[in-house]
């Protein structure tokens, strides 16, 4: 492997034309030898075409399936319910934080298209499609051969991108905009004269900040590097890009100033221990050198790369050494700079996560916080696993040397083949065990199942029994004010708007259709954990308002359900939270009981 890596320059790379003399950085690269590229051009563009379609086909499924709104996903969107744009520059219930822009965005969708499951992931879905197009035209840019079609391979069937693309959080988004404005920088890379790839990434920046946390890292590692390219590398390229790489570098900075302040603002009102507890690993301990070692191994080879899968406790060190190998290949080849490209998002990343403003990796982190970075650890991925193919092909050309009747190039070519067709139907099988696996179980855990059974029982198929209601919806009984930390009861309020449609409408109950043969059912959610860290709680409120409904309606029936609360794997119960149905017919004499 370090002969490959180290092989000397190719012809072509040594005798470049004179139009080509100001380039940045000469792509695509060729840093493994012509013979290399054991498939034919057509075998390569077929490949590529059937990955783009696995990888299409594994989104989309995902997204239809529609898979049960998990608590992530519900913490946050539980905001978009009842709260307005200004409100929810503030501090959110739950205990999230998540982008102005990508809030906004969401909330605007919600009010347009309605509260569901589909609305919620529609923007992180396109996101996903669009960056699996956006990759392969920016792997093609930078990348030829072998390397290329493992790259785009491994994007299209990576776990982290398919979950993501059907996940109603911001990190699709962070995926794309971070690889938009590397494509926009690759382009400049290729021809410096022509700034208005520049002046593209400057009107990008500010938007693709307010939609994405991450983006100030990717944008500020752009910045470096473009600009020590502009000052340092050429006398051209200053004289062509210094106005809009300022230009671009200042709007950054009063944008992530803006963010930065909208943000300490939406955390001030939540429990700053809460808050970060779980995120104690994702904080690298600069103070003790042994353990700052041993934390980024095993923060590396964990969820961060978890490509194409992965996981915490050394769950991903395959994926860690082949993006180290990648990596050494760019630097013994002199490509220190697009090197330095797509790895300085990652070093601010750790900068902010050495001053505690940003996780990295971690359990809490996991892969979603640097999925922005999953076009860079591909494209190192699949150079080191080039370079690793590369090898043995050589050693089995050496094994089989006896053999004079087949020339070295045609050795080599034939168990080259042979090898690199390994990895790419390893993939494949990723991909269809990724595939039934959705199928299979088209939700993530079983409470997450369990609270949307309930709400369709009740509110879709009791509706036409009798008349129903919720507590904290028709009648502002909340037991827990405000939600101000985690708690489950978001699973539950988001899918009683998913399944009521009056509640969707807006509407008020039906009273004149309640009787005795059509009883008015009221449903309240009981957290003994959020009625307790609640600080405007009140425990007589339940009490209260069963004292104003029997002054008009008869109590007959009074049904708890409890609902555990599991652990990830759904074998041990965390905690156990009720829900509790009111039934009331109305008396004889009573009116109408007040909302």
């Amino acid at each position: 492997m370090s002969q490959l890596a180290s092989a000397p320059p190719l012809p072509d790379e040594t005798c470049r034309p004179p139009s080509e003399a100001a380039a940045v950085v000469r792509l695509p690269l060729h840093v493994f030898p012509a013979e290399t590229n054991w498939l034919s051009p057509r075998a390569e563009a077929r490949w590529l075409w059937t990955f783009l379609a696995i990888g299409l086909v594994l989104r989309l499924v995902r997204y239809l399936l529609r898979f049960p709104l998990w608590e992530d996903e519900a913490m946050l969107a539980a905001n978009f319910l009842d709260l307005g744009y200004r409100d929810l520059l503030g501090p959110l219930r739950y205990m999230v934080v998540a982008p102005p822009l990508f809030l906004w965005g969401q909330l605007g969708l919600v009010k347009l298209l309605g509260f569901t499951e589909y609305t919620l992931r529609l923007v992180p879905f396109l996101a996903s499609i669009a960056s699996l197009l956006l990759f392969r035209h920016v792997a093609g840019r930078l990348l030829r051969g072998t390397p290329l079609l493992l790259a785009v391979a491994l994007f299209a069937v990576s776990y982290p991108m398919v979950r993501y693309a059907a996940e109603a959080k911001p990190y699709g988004c962070d995926l794309l905009l971070a690889l938009t404005m590397l494509a926009l920088t690759v382009e400049w890379l290729r021809r410096p004269e022509q700034s208005r790839w520049l002046w593209a990434l400057a009107a990008l920046v500010a938007p693709a900040v307010g939609y994405s946390f991450p983006a100030m890292f990717a944008a500020g590692g752009i910045s470096l590097v473009t600009g020590y390219a502009i000052f340092f590398r050429h006398q051209r390229w200053r004289l062509y890009g210094w106005r809009p790489w300022l230009v671009f570098t200042l709007l950054l900075a009063a944008s992530g100033l803006a963010v930065a302040m909208i943000a300490t603002r939406a955390v001030a009102g939540l429990r700053q221990d809460v808050l970060y507890a779980g995120w104690t690993d994702c904080f690298p301990p600069i103070g003790d050198p042994l353990q700052l070692g041993k934390w980024f191994f095993e923060t590396h080879a964990g969820g961060m790369l978890g490509y194409p899968v992965g996981g915490p406790h050394w769950g991903s060190s395959l994926s860690f050494l082949c993006c180290a190998a990648g990596v050494a290949v760019l630097a013994r080849r002199r490509q220190g700079l697009l090197a330095s490209l797509l790895l300085a998002p990652l070093a601010l990343n750790f900068a902010a996560a050495v001053i505690h403003r940003f996780p990295y990796g971690g359990h809490a982190g996991h892969v979603r916080m640097t999925l922005f970075m999953a076009p860079a650890f591909c494209i190192f991925i699949s150079l080191g696993v080039t370079a690793g193919l590369a090898w043995l092909a050589e050693r089995s050309r050496e094994r089989g040397a006896g053999s004079r009747e087949v020339s070295r190039l045609t050795a080599v070519g034939v168990r080259g083949r042979r090898v690199v067709l390994a990895p790419l139907l390893a993939l494949c099988l990723l991909a269809a065990g990724t595939l039934l696996r959705d199928l299979v179980k088209p939700y993530k855990s079983g409470t997450t199942l369990a609270s949307r059974n309930f709400a369709r029982w009740f509110w879709r198929e009791q509706g036409g029994r009798g008349e129903q209601a919720s507590l904290e919806h028709d009648f502002g009984v909340d037991l827990a004010p405000g939600r101000p930390e985690n708690g489950w009861s978001c699973l539950y309020f988001c899918n009683q708007r998913i399944c009521s449609r009056r509640l969707a409408a807006g509407g008020p109950p039906r009273w004149e259709r309640i009787s005795a043969e059509c009883p008015l059912r009221c449903v309240v959610y009981r957290s003994a954990d959020e009625e307790r860290r609640s600080p405007a709680a009140d425990p007589r409120t339940l009490e209260h308002w069963l004292e104003g409904m029997q002054a008009s309606y008869e109590l007959v029936a009074h049904d708890r359900y409890p609902f555990p609360i599991y652990e990830k794997w759904d074998r041990n119960v965390n905690t156990v939270d009720y829900l509790e149905i009111f039934t009331f017919i109305p008396r004889a004499s009573g009116g109408r009981a007040k909302t």
